[in-house]
């Protein structure tokens, strides 16, 4: 039964150890906008319609350094991933459209 007990233990171990390995591979890294480069920061404005940056990350992936810029356009917070030779991989909305709505009901209230 102990030796159960201690196949489980490492198994667990092992497991938690394997997770820890995983996060420190997706290092990022906060940078100015101006250390971006301008192919990447041509890409990300060209992603959406009247976008102001605000802020920059980056990081490897697949062995490619990759940017994260995030910004806003018409009070909506967003978060672009784009190469540095200016390719967009990923253009994804921050935050939760429900937010509006829970603002609105409380508007309604106040009535």
């Amino acid at each position: 039964m102990k030796a159960g007990y201690v196949v489980i233990s490492l198994l667990l171990t092992c497991a938690m150890g394997c997770a820890v390995l995983d996060f420190d591979s997706e290092d990022e890294q906060e940078i100015p906008l101006s250390d971006v480069p301008a192919e990447a920061l041509q890409a990300a404005q060209g992603a959406v319609d009247g976008i102001t940056l605000t802020e920059a990350e980056m990081e490897e992936e697949d062995g490619q350094t990759v940017y994260e810029i995030e910004g806003t356009a018409d009070g909506t917070e967003y978060e672009i991933e784009v190469t540095a030779d200016g390719k967009v991989l990923e253009v994804a909305k921050e935050g939760d459209d429900d937010d509006e709505d829970d603002e609105d009901d409380d508007d309604e209230d106040d009535d």
